[in-house]
């Protein structure tokens, strides 16, 4: 994918059903009305960078600026990052991750972090390569 062709913006109204498609490949079915719902709300803590290639959307992250109580500076989380299937290994993910780092260094945080499925080894493969280093452990309690 030529990067004169490619795009990053930020998600707007309208959006919710093609994000709702690519969050489905990710394995997380999220009704149209829901993601619509969640662009509507204000969240001065959270960005969603989608990705074009030709004007259509193939790709969405997801990342949240998070300042803790005792830690200065603050860090950033991507909480989704999904490329369309058949936009796989183009570019668009490593455009996206650059695009977040940039605002999330703009916006003072000292570090980006992410977490990703035991079963996703090519992500995991692609995380490696741009720069991210593992961290095992990590406890979720599910309510």
């Amino acid at each position: 994918m030529k990067e004169n062709d490619c795009t990053i913006r930020l998600a707007e109204q309208g959006d919710g059903a093609l994000l709702s498609a690519l969050f489905a490949q990710l394995g997380y079915p999220t009704p149209v009305d829901a993601v619509d719902g969640r662009l509507a709300e204000p969240d001065p803590a959270r960005e969603v960078l989608v990705a074009l290639y030709h004007g259509e959307m193939v790709g969405v992250l997801v990342w949240h600026r998070l300042q803790p109580m005792h830690l200065a500076p603050a860090w950033g989380l991507i909480s989704a990052l999904v490329i369309d299937e058949g936009a796989r290994g183009g570019g668009m993910g490593a455009r996206l991750l650059a695009a977040a780092e940039a605002r999330a260094l703009a916006s003072g945080c000292s570090q980006l972090e992410l977490s990703s499925s035991l079963k996703r080894e090519g992500a995991h493969r692609f995380y490696l390569a741009q720069g991210y280093g593992e961290r095992p452990k990590r406890f979720v309690k599910l309510f």
